[in-house]
């Protein structure tokens, strides 16, 4: 029995498939999840394996899995776009823990951009990304989906542009669904600007 676990080749890793990825993620993952020859699959460090494929930037969450006798499952999902913050020539793309995870020449259609106040760089740790990410995540998917820019200079301080050169002042980025439950009725209102940074006390202007 201590041959068969330890030394024998019959439970030798032969097999690594990958599962959530997409076309041009597929090449990374599988060489950061390659399993050197003569691997046991019982004695494999799956923490490790876990840790290299969590490096791939557009890699959100791995999942590693062994299968009896030989393979290896490694399940990923890819991050997902929320935003794009303008960089150099082209745009960083962030998701929704505000993560930049790749560039690119412009936006995919659907995507809003993302201006942040001077200074700041997007990211999970930055307050004013953060607030950013929120107040998109809180709003409705129909209305989420019209908004063109998204001008953050602080956490205390978020605005958004929609289609139409309709303007909206949150605010800061607190009681986030009450604020999205007064813009839907506030937008059936003709008007240019509205502000609902005060949810109790709207105004459209």
């Amino acid at each position: 029995m201590v041959w068969l676990l330890g030394f024998s080749s019959a439970f030798d890793v032969t097999d690594v498939e990958v599962g959530g990825a997409s076309p041009e993620t597929l090449p990374a993952v599988r060489t950061a999840a390659e399993v050197p020859p003569d691997t046991s699959l019982l004695w494999l460090d799956t923490a490790d394996l876990d840790a290299r494929v969590q490096t791939i930037p557009r890699v959100a969450t791995v999942d590693v899995r062994r299968s009896l006798p030989h393979t290896v499952t490694v399940s990923v999902t890819e991050r997902e776009p929320v935003a794009a913050v303008p960089l150099g020539s082209g745009v960083a793309l962030i998701d929704g823990t505000g993560f930049a995870y790749r560039t690119m020449p412009a936006a995919p259609a659907g995507i809003p951009r993302l201006v942040l106040g001077p200074g700041l760089a997007a990211s999970p740790s930055d307050p004013t990304t953060v607030a950013a990410v929120r107040v998109l995540g809180a709003l409705p998917a129909d209305l989420r989906g019209r908004v063109v820019e998204m001008a953050a200079r602080s956490p205390y301080d978020v605005s958004f542009t929609l289609d139409g050169d309709r303007t909206v002042r949150w605010g800061a980025d607190a009681d986030d669904a009450r604020k999205a439950a007064v813009l839907g009725p506030l937008l059936t209102q003709p008007g240019s600007t509205y502000d609902v940074s005060t949810p109790d006390l709207p105004v459209v202007s």
